[in-house]
């Protein structure tokens, strides 16, 4: 399968602390880049770094040194990978994710932010098959947990709806059904997001509106419960076409490397 045309890699960045000690030598961003390249084997796609354009206009001198850094750090630690720095950005994440949605050209977005890893491989090819065959798939996940039939939907892990998907028999990857978009690292159907999602947001919760700048599920999350009320659980999974990779059992697929730096 010639990926590089199925799939784009964007992973999603700021400085961290910027206003108070910044951290320009961001090696979990490398980090990032280089698992999704090593454990998934995708060396062929191209990665995008989309850097928060809120940095450029607040930072400006500290972003062209966050910029240096980055460029350096890929120089010296993944030279052999296609990766481009986007120029024109978009302000705090939502902004940032809207913009590499009308940016990219493949059908299929990986989103990534910058404090994250890949530690088990998924069979990209294969979540690329089911997707083109399932277009009721909008939005796949990746388990930071094991799926080990522990109680799994909980109010930490905000999953109301949690139920093993047997109704796509085109699908060649485990697949569970949920109830919520996040922004752990994901695949999403760019079409979805640019003829649903966005619209969504933009009628419901404008930007200036927005419930925080860097978390994008606490704008989209108070849209799909609102739905659930009205509409139940199973019409309101159809209608975000939200999924987990895996089913039980499955082990953690991804790892969080940046909690000591997390946001508030």
């Amino acid at each position: 399968m010639n990926l590089e045309n199925k799939i784009t890699v964007c992973v999603f960045t700021h400085i961290i602390e910027a206003n108070t000690n910044p951290h320009l030598d961001n090696r979990m961003l490398i980090d990032t880049i280089k698992s999704t390249s090593e454990v998934l084997n995708l060396k062929e796609v191209k990665f995008q770094i989309y850097i928060d354009a809120a940095m450029k206009r607040l930072y400006p001198e500290l972003y062209l040194k966050y910029v240096s850094k980055i460029q350096e750090n890929l120089n010296n630690f993944i030279p052999e990978l296609d990766v481009e720095i986007v120029k024109n950005t978009g302000e705090t994440l939502r902004g940032n994710w809207e913009c590499a949605m009308n940016n990219i050209d493949t059908p299929y977005m990986m989103f990534l932010e910058h404090d994250w890893k890949f530690i088990y491989d998924v069979k990209i090819n294969e979540i690329i098959k089911t997707l083109d065959e399932c277009k009721e798939i909008s939005y796949l996940k990746f388990s930071r947990f094991p799926l080990d039939g522990r109680s799994y939907p909980s109010h930490t892990l905000w999953e109301v709806y949690f139920e093993t998907e047997n109704s796509l028999p085109k699908a060649t990857i485990p697949l569970t059904r949920i109830s919520f978009w996040s922004g752990n690292p994901h695949i999403m159907r760019v079409d979805a997001a640019k003829e649903f999602y966005i619209p969504l947001l933009e009628m419901n919760t404008p930007k200036d509106k927005a419930h925080g700048l860097s978390f994008l599920e606490r704008d989209i999350k108070p849209l799909t419960e609102r739905c659930i009320k009205e509409h139940g659980v199973e019409k309101t999974h159809l209608i975000f076409g939200t999924y987990m990779y895996g089913k039980v059992p499955y082990p953690p697929v991804i790892e969080h490397t940046g909690d000591w730096c997390r946001k508030q």
